[in-house]
């Protein structure tokens, strides 16, 4: 991954999904009340409780209210149990491999999925 990203999941607490349970009328008052470097920490740990993404290299640099996050329930369970490899960004494809930013090289590799995300 290059700049990395937040995950979140599709159902929240209680069963409900992510959507009503953050976008409840009190939430969206708090949210216009509380200065914004306020909610941008309430919304990091709120996601980071359910998965830390800095100790499996997905932090990203900006901050939740910067970008879109992504939703999926399955991505991070396949990183926490080893399914996924994160690695950093890729250098360059070679005929047999991929060799990536911090140097590092991979060979006989079964795919390269590339997804450029929205903006």
């Amino acid at each position: 991954m290059r700049d990395g990203a937040w995950f979140l999941p599709r159902v929240w607490d209680n069963g409900l999904p992510l959507d009503l349970a953050l976008h409840s009328r009190p939430n969206r008052f708090f949210m216009r009340l509380l200065p914004v470097s306020f909610v941008c920490s309430y919304l990091r740990s709120m996601a980071n409780a359910r998965f830390d993404h800095a100790l499996y290299g997905l932090q990203p640099s900006y901050e939740m209210t910067a970008n879109w996050p992504v939703f999926n329930d399955d991505l991070p369970s396949r990183v926490l149990c080893g399914r996924v490899q994160v690695r950093p960004g890729v250098a360059r494809l070679t005929s047999s491999g991929v060799q990536f930013t911090d140097g590092t090289h991979v060979d006989h590799i079964d795919a390269v999925i590339c997804a450029t995300g929205t903006s």
